[in-house]
């Protein structure tokens, strides 16, 4: 099976100074991938390597088996959708405003697998919750029918509950449309159980990678990728007990 999506040996980064290091990253079509990692460990940078919005310093980056544009709306329209971690809504619209302001046709995918929007169609973006806002960022990608989609930080500002209600909808869009999925997340135990591999990246390199069921049945593991004792590039630097059992929560 082709791969819909494929970084290899990516160095990437802002100014001259990587935030990734040779980067190596592909996903299948129907693939969840889940891309866990601390703050500054390369996820953004990957993501937005990965749809075309920095160029590599190093390496190459293809989709549907043809090298990335470097212009991000026409990987967008090719079907490689970015869901920023701002959410990319507009607040002073309503939700059906912003779910047409594409195209007016589409919807139904994303009424589908968010149903619970179609009781707010009416109302002003500004007005819903942090999780609808963040259900409604997700449906907007979906009028756009991807057949990649790059989710960052899907939990940013919400509770962990309000992310599970999030979650089966990613899986079914994976398991009956075939979108490819790189999913970008804090928790860690609700990323793995959903995604089918996982990378844990730790100051712009792969630390840890594997099927998602494996990585989630050896949280000691995870855990020594994610702080950086596993290979010792972070040795002694003291993480204490709770803040090592909060990315699990």
């Amino acid at each position: 099976m082709t791969d819909v999506l494929s970084l290899r040996g990516i160095t990437a980064g802002y100014a001259g100074v990587p935030a990734v290091r040779g980067l190596e990253l592909t996903l299948a079509p129907g693939e969840i991938l889940a891309l866990l990692g601390p703050n500054g460990a390369g996820k953004t940078t990957t993501l937005l390597t990965a749809a075309g919005a920095i160029q590599p310093m190093h390496g190459t980056v293809t989709a549907f088996g043809r090298p990335l544009h470097r212009r991000l709306e026409r990987n967008a329209r090719a079907g490689l959708i970015l869901v920023p971690d701002t959410r990319g809504v507009f607040h002073a619209l309503t939700v059906r405003e912003n779910l047409t302001l594409r195209r007016r046709s589409g919807t139904g995918r994303a009424l589908e697998l968010f149903p619970a929007l179609e009781a707010l169609m009416g109302r002003r973006c500004g007005l819903l919750s942090g999780g609808e806002q963040q259900m409604l960022a997700i449906a907007k990608a979906l009028v756009c029918e991807p057949r990649v989609l790059l989710i960052d930080e899907m939990s940013m500002g919400l509770a962990p509950i309000a992310v599970q209600a999030l979650l089966p909808a990613i899986r079914s869009l994976a398991d009956r449309y075939g979108v490819g999925v790189v999913l970008v997340e804090q928790h860690i135990d609700l990323a793995l159980s959903i995604a089918d591999r996982a990378i844990v990246l730790h100051h712009g390199r792969v630390a840890l990678t594997g099927p998602a069921a494996d990585l989630r049945a050896d949280r000691h593991a995870v855990t020594e990728a994610y702080f950086g004792t596993r290979t010792g590039t972070d040795a002694g630097t003291g993480t204490d007990t709770a803040t090592r059992r909060h990315v699990w929560n």
